[in-house]
């Protein structure tokens, strides 16, 4: 039986705790507790992991518990801790607050991979949780023809999420940091040539053309260049104001205001008003689409890549199983476009104008 002591040499003002361990060594430890009653609480919960020792029933989960029982009885209150599936969906639960939907979304994405990656181990309390599981997850998104880059990102994702943990207190060390990433083997994507840009202008409707020159010459990404109404554009200062989407939800949120290519600026004078309300979708028809999906913004510019004519080489990025395959030439690639122009040209892009069209 376990019983308390004082320091005989009256040097500490702790109890001390003599216990018997599972091989019958007999041991005097110090509580870290001056009073008798929370002193009595640890000294019983060693005692009884000892004997769950003994009979060969310590398990990684009843050693957390009996830790649990004993933070709880001492303290009045429950300990920080949670099992790794109920942290890790609340944790991503919390980021559709504070990130951009697709950023959630790519963060959930991660998070669901990893739990069915750790199967009935996901039940188990935070702590459980290895490098060697992270590791092995890794290794899992690379096995299943994912590039370097997208299993790096998914390491990034855990890291992200159980620096939140130990900050709280719920784990001692962040197991994902002890996880290398690999080396980057991406495609790099192209840039649009002046030839391929006119002939999309000339293969695209209305609507098209308009996200093809702000994506020339500003670069936007083709879910803020859909989602412009008539409010982000001032004619009379001539510029494009917005909040772009990868930060639209976060603590530094800020809107861009950019000046207006003369040639998009054509384009938007050009426009008939349907609606004269200021918040009118500047492209009714695209601002109702998603950016992916088989039906999705993306899809829907490969199709007119397409009809122009455009051929969009696959990548040298080597994916198998369900890795998705990776083209050079893709609507991004208008943000490599303009950047690229601005850098060789420094304010725009100098592209031709096409005949009946604007450019």
């Amino acid at each position: 039986m376990a019983s308390l002591h004082r320091d005989p040499r009256g040097k500490s003002p702790f109890w001390y705790c003599a216990f018997t361990d599972a091989d019958d060594s007999r041991h005097f430890k110090s509580t870290k507790e001056v009073l008798r009653k929370k002193a009595q609480v640890v000294c019983d919960g060693w005692q009884r992991a000892t004997e769950l020792a003994r009979r060969g029933l310590l398990t990684q989960v009843q050693a957390l518990k009996v830790v649990s029982e004993i933070y709880e009885r001492a303290n009045q209150e429950p300990l920080n801790s949670a099992d790794t599936t109920t942290f890790l969906r609340e944790w991503i639960a919390s980021k559709t607050l504070v990130t951009a939907k697709s950023t959630a979304r790519r963060y959930g994405d991660v998070i669901e991979a990893f739990l069915a990656h750790l199967g009935g181990k996901a039940a188990r309390n935070l702590s459980a949780v290895a490098p060697a599981d992270i590791a092995t997850f890794r290794d899992a998104c690379i096995n299943a023809g994912k590039a370097n880059k997208t299993a790096n990102m998914a390491v990034k994702t855990l890291r992200i999420a159980f620096n939140t943990a130990r900050r709280r207190g719920m784990i001692l060390s962040n197991p994902a940091e002890a996880v290398e990433t690999l080396p980057e083997n991406s495609v790099t994507r192209d840039v649009f040539t002046r030839e391929q840009i006119q002939a999309l202008l000339v293969a695209a409707d209305v609507e098209w053309r308009g996200m093809i020159l702000l994506g020339a010459y500003h670069g936007l990404r083709i879910g803020d260049a859909a989602g412009l109404t008539w409010a982000n554009l001032d004619m009379e200062r001539r510029t494009i104001r917005y909040f772009p989407q990868k930060d639209r939800k976060t603590a530094r949120r800020k809107e861009l205001e950019i000046p207006m290519h003369k040639d998009v600026e054509d384009y938007v004078l050009s426009l008939s008003l349907h609606n004269n309300k200021p918040d009118a979708p500047l492209f009714p028809k695209l601002s109702r689409k998603k950016a992916s999906g088989r039906n999705g913004l993306s899809e829907t510019f490969v199709g007119l890549l397409k009809k122009a004519g455009v051929v969009r080489d696959p990548g040298v990025e080597k994916v198998t199983g369900q890795g998705r395959q990776v083209f050079k030439l893709s609507y991004h690639s208008f943000r490599h476009t303009a950047i690229s122009a601005m850098a060789n040209a420094g304010v725009s892009t100098g592209l031709d104008k096409v005949e009946g069209k604007a450019m």
